[in-house]
């Protein structure tokens, strides 16, 4: 082979090691996003979209790090990386930004960082470590999975304590999806779901706060508090039937433009695009989240080894019910909860992580044709 060959084998090597079903999804839902976040920004590119960018960005050179990396690199690092997010959830309490009356933040500089959007991409690495180590024929009983419920319980407990209820359910969520599926028998899963509904109804009963309370109250009926904690639910409502099938055009919705909508850019951006884009657009984006998540599960299938198999049934997970619970809050089939929708919600920590999963599919899509 010719000095030229050579580069431009490598090189060919590198493209073909691209997961561009990976990259075509994400850079159009990235791209779809911006241009919501733009309307429900006012236009203003400035301030927090600019942020917005900058932290999508700088996920980007993550993600892009990570899918260059032997993902088993993360098998080594699982635990420690484990720890060190757990140490970040500790200092929280004791130097942590109260915002909202609610303090989940570190301060970074000129920026905020949230200490729980990344547990939720170590706890998966935690989890899919130890499960990966575990003997392939070993039982699946209930009692065999005291650790790995530790493991997500520990961190759970100190979102939820910042309080972060959102965040500690989708921890909780994707945690029992990845035990479900490739550690728990039938009989056992229904003795999951009967200790969960009854530490729920004790939760309701003796720890949940009013307002989380309160949260199913509206849900139920959104029109008895539509002063109040029903506003946002009834406008999200109209808003959506206000886009019709085909949409009132980009920046043309009046539930945002007019400021009837509030949280349009964090809780409630779906409603800003369904109202803008209709029911064709809306279902356009929602394919794409499938899309990935299907692929996420179809890069299972056809993972290395048990522990790539557990990091994309993980990653898949988590965007699988950011999207859900969040869409589910604006059509009314969920209440009111403070989960975000991947990439079109404002926040920088999730879509640092987001973009951290991101990489973790690709670096076991580029590893399953190797060999070794």
């Amino acid at each position: 082979m010719t000095a030229i060959g050579r580069p431009r084998s490598v090189v060919r090597r590198a493209v073909q090691s691209i997961d561009w079903v990976i990259v075509t999804l994400v850079a159009g839902i990235v791209a779809l996003a911006l241009i919501n976040l733009n309307s429900a920004g006012a236009g203003d590119w400035s301030g927090k979209i600019q942020v917005q960018i900058r932290w999508l960005g700088l996920g980007t050179i993550a993600a892009l790090i990570v899918a260059a990396l032997d993902y088993r690199v993360l098998h080594r690092l699982a635990y420690a990386a484990y720890v060190f997010g757990l140490g970040l959830l500790g200092l929280v309490p004791l130097i942590g930004v109260m915002r909202n009356d609610a303090r989940r933040w570190l301060e970074l500089g000129d920026y905020q960082f949230q200490p729980s959007e990344l547990m939720k991409i170590l706890l998966i690495a935690a989890l899919a470590r130890y499960l990966s180590d575990r003997p392939s024929k070993a039982p699946r009983k209930v009692r065999h999975l005291i650790v790995p419920f530790i493991m997500f319980l520990i961190p759970v407990a100190l979102i939820v304590n910042q309080p972060d209820l959102s965040t500690g359910i989708i921890c909780s969520l994707v945690s029992i999806t990845i035990l479900a599926l490739t550690e728990l028998s039938l009989k056992s899963i229904l003795a999951l779901m009967t200790t969960g509904v009854t530490l729920f109804m004790l939760g309701w009963a003796f720890f949940m706060h009013k307002y989380q309370r309160s949260r199913i109250d509206v849900w139920l009926n959104p029109e008895a508090y539509a002063d109040n904690e029903g506003y946002q639910t009834i406008q999200a409502m109209i808003g959506v039937g206000n886009g019709g099938f085909f949409g009132r055009g980009v920046r043309q919705g009046t539930q945002n433009t007019l400021d009837f909508l509030p949280y349009g850019d964090t809780d409630f951006p779906f409603a800003v695009y369904a109202e803008e884009w209709g029911f064709l657009g809306a279902a356009m984006v929602l394919v794409m989240f499938v899309a990935l998540v299907l692929w996420g599960l179809s890069l299972a299938s056809q993972a290395r080894d048990r522990f790539g198999a557990l990091l994309c049934v993980g990653v898949s997970s988590l965007f699988f019910f950011h999207v859900i619970i969040n869409v589910g809050m604006v059509l009314q089939l969920l209440p009111v909860t403070g989960i975000t929708i991947p990439f079109f919600s404002l926040g920088g920590s999730n879509a640092l992580a987001m973009m951290l999963g991101i990489g973790i599919l690709m670096s076991v899509s580029r590893s399953r044709h190797q060999r070794g």
